[in-house]
């Protein structure tokens, strides 16, 4: 079991270093998804062929799965790293749109993933831990914790804007334009490469009574952005 452990030490580093630097779901595509999950579900099928026809032992596959698990625990203490690093960074909030449903939705499954770890890890049983079961359960609450800072409605705060994952900085803010009462629609640089740019778009909701915050806030970063400009 030692020996476990220590194996898993560079699979946990190596999965720290993807998920800090690399995992970003605001840029992921349904296509990117699904080959991924291909992926997965091919080695999976493999080892499992491999295991019932004798080519792995019982203990070589737990400790492959243990290694597995200890990659994922990494990859989700990057990524919550790189989450806590974005949020700082993009200051104080300013505004964000309220909807119950989409508030609530990632703490709901936060709090399900994080019981759901703890309890794989042994805590409500026999608390006799193994490695299969810490790394497991690590990266069940692990996940569970990043899911409480994902942005699923824009965030505006006092130096970015938080969506989902990703920052937008307000520097890159051009402009922005009323679509209805209740929207507003908000144009940025975008840049694709070093010569080149394009301008990207953010449709924001407004909350009811709050238009007029929400305008003042946006002229304000209009107003900062030609100062930065001249």
């Amino acid at each position: 079991m030692t020996l476990v452990y220590l194996l898993s030490i560079p699979f946990l580093l190596l999965g720290y270093l993807v998920g800090k630097r690399y995992i970003q779901l605001y840029t992921t595509t349904i296509r990117k998804a699904l080959q991924l999950a291909s992926l997965i579900i091919t080695l999976y099928v493999v080892a499992m062929l491999l295991f019932i026809n004798g080519f792995l032992s019982e203990s070589l596959a737990g400790t492959l799965m243990s290694l597995f698990y200890a990659f994922l625990s990494g990859i989700g203490i990057g990524k919550l790293h790189s989450q806590l690093e974005i949020k700082k960074s993009a200051g104080y909030p300013l505004y964000n749109f309220k909807n119950p449903v989409v508030h609530f939705t990632p703490l709901f499954i936060g709090s399900t993933l994080i019981i759901a770890g703890l309890l794989r890890i042994g805590w409500a049983f026999d608390f006799i831990i193994t490695p299969i079961r810490l790394f497991s359960g690590t990266s069940l609450a692990v996940f569970g914790l990043v899911s409480f800072t994902l942005y699923i409605t824009p965030h505006l705060r006092t130096q970015g804007i938080l969506i989902i994952d990703h920052s937008i900085d307000w520097k890159t803010f051009l402009d922005y334009s009323w679509l209805g009462e209740d929207e507003v629609q908000l144009v940025f640089e975008k840049e694709v490469d070093s010569s080149t740019q394009i301008n990207s778009v953010l449709n924001i909701r407004v909350n009811p009574g709050e238009r007029v915050k929400l305008k003042r806030i946006l002229a304000m970063k209009k107003d900062a952005r030609k100062d930065l400009d001249s």
